[in-house]
Parts: structure tokens; sequence; C-alpha cells
């Protein structure tokens, strides 16, 4: 849950999941639907789908077991080289370094490691570096003390040097410059991409889609228009053609307008009430109403959750003022 994601964002949802889910077997059991549903609103999907698919693995083949190996947890979905010695070093006990952009970030200024982050050379110097300080008792706390440290005291762009406890072994500090460590590629420009999307509402319910392919597969969303550049004039247009598929219209000026950021995308998303009788489309994604009681529990990310509140189906307000056209 921490990978790309705040660790505000993961409190909220991670005693819940446990909850639902509180071992392997329930996880491998669960629909994925389910499964997404509980891993709505931390976003990057593909970790909680990747994340049912090793439990249905470690159940085939481990006899229900997570592995200790680094090795045979790297064939797992979804644990790559970090995720699977992070895992045999903080719940194994395993000698293993592991080494997340905190990690990344502390051992690259204590011990002044040149390069740049993401980078093969530099991710081996790091890893070489923490496989010097780990604890031959418990190596998993030292791994996450060196992740706590990262995130609470040396920070990437203002290290609290006078509150580190490792700040007279640090190369970085001596240097003067220890946010110099480690280097970075530059961050590419956000990406402005006008969207528009459709809010249909009867007796209560309102109507989604679900999205059947991409980073979103499996999650229900409004109608909208694909999230491509170009102009506003032409999400409108792609808007109304999806809409056209179930036979539904759009008004012609918006009632509410989003903003929202994946990545380097800064969505722009005019949201329309559309009408008309929603039918059954041919090759067309499935479609159904939902309460806002059953829209707080499904499977449905950010953005769905902000156009619901911008036009008061949930609660709270994420409404903006207009745009011009």
């Amino acid at each position: 849950m921490l990978q790309q994601t705040t660790v505000e964002a993961v409190r909220r949802r991670y005693a819940p999941f446990l909850r639902r889910f509180p071992d392997v077997g329930s996880l491998a059991r669960a629909r994925e639907d389910a499964v997404l549903a509980a891993w709505s609103g931390l976003g990057y999907y593909a970790r909680a789908r990747n994340l049912r698919k090793a439990a249905r693995k470690i159940v085939s083949r481990h006899g229900g077991s997570v592995p200790s190996d680094p090795t045979v947890l790297r064939r797992l979905p979804g644990f790559g080289e970090y995720m699977s010695s992070a895992v045999a070093a903080i719940a194994f006990g395993r000698r293993e370094p592991a080494a997340d952009a905190n990690v990344t970030r502390v051992v690259s200024r204590l011990f002044a490691v040149p390069g740049r982050a993401g980078t093969a050379r530099h991710r081996a110097a790091v890893l070489a570096r923490a496989s010097e300080i780990l604890s031959d008792s418990r190596p998993g706390e030292t791994i996450a003390a060196l992740m706590d440290l990262g995130q609470s005291i040396c920070g990437a762009r203002r290290p609290d040097c006078p509150r580190c406890p490792v700040a007279t072994h640090c190369a970085g500090r001596r240097s003067g410059r220890p946010e110099r460590y480690p280097s970075r590629s530059k961050k590419p420009r956000a990406l402005a991409v006008p969207l528009a999307a459709a809010f249909l509402e009867r007796r209560g319910r309102a109507f989604l889609v679900r999205r059947s392919s991409g980073f979103l597969a499996g999650m229900w969303e409004f109608p909208c228009g694909p999230a491509r550049a170009g102009s506003r004039p032409a999400a409108r247009a792609r808007l109304s053609r999806t809409l056209k598929r179930y036979g539904l219209a759009r008004d012609a000026e918006p009632a509410a307008f989003v903003r929202h950021t994946v990545v380097n995308r800064r969505l722009e998303i005019e949201v329309f009430r559309a009408h008309g009788s929603p039918r059954r489309a041919d090759c067309a994604p499935p479609a159904r109403w939902f309460a806002p009681a059953e829209l707080a529990r499904a499977a449905i990310p950010t953005l769905t959750r902000k156009i619901a509140r911008s036009v008061g189906f949930l609660p709270g307000s994420n409404r903006r003022k207009l745009s011009p056209s």
C-alpha cells in the first residue's frame, strides 16, 4: 500500500483492509472487485490485483504460507526485487538489504553515494552500503528504521539534520549539501488533459459503467471520454459518442468542474448531467445503478468519488468554479 502512496492515505485503508482479509486464504478466495473496493482511493490498482494473485499462488503452490526466501518471493505477482527483499528481511529476519525511496535517500547521504537515483549502478551501490549496516540479529528492524528516518527526518528537500540520530556519521552532512544526494532526474512537466464526464441519476441512484481495460480495469466510473491530450470540444464530443452507445445524451453546459492529478497528467473534468433511458449496449462496458451507500463501498477510483461529490451525490464538496468553455 505504501508504494507511491502517502502514509496518511494508507492509514485510512490499512486496518479496514486487514479486517476484511485477515489472512492469505481469505484474500485468495475473494473476488477481484471486492479487493478493488477495499483498495479504493489508494490508486495504482495493479498493486491490489497482484496482491490477490500472489495470495492465490501462495495458497496453491506454498500451502498458504508466505515463502521466506527472497528468490521464491520474486516469482509471486507484484513482488519485485525491493518487495521480495523487504518481506524477507522484515517478516522473516533474513539478512537481505532492501531499499525503497526513503532508504535510498538515507543511505545515499550517509555514505555520500554518487549517482542518479533509479539507475542500476546507483541502486547496486546503495544496496551494498545498506548491507554493511544491517543488524545480524534483527536486519528487518534496521531497514524499518531507515525507512522511518527517511520519511520523518531525512526528507528529500529539507533534511532535519539537527534531529538526526546518525548525523555525526553522515558524509552528506559533512559535505555541507546533504540534499544533493542522491541526484534526481527532473520531473516531467504536468500535462493538462481535458476530460468530460456524465452524471445520470434516477430515483436516488447514479449510473456508472465498468472500465474493461487499462490500469483502472474492473473499476466503476461515470461515463466519460478517454483521457487523451486534446481540446475541450473534442472531449465533449467523445463523451457524447460514449453516451450514445447507451441511448443517452448530455446537457449542453456542464454542471460542475473537477481537477484530478494522475502521475504527470492534470485532468480537467467538465461534469455534465445526462438524460434519457439507458439501454444495454452491444460491445460496450457493463453498466449498473449505485445508491450513495453502495457507491461508498464499491470499487471506484478517487476521480469517481470526486465527481459524485461535485454534483452532491456523495457527502462533501469537490465543486469548483466552472472554467470558460
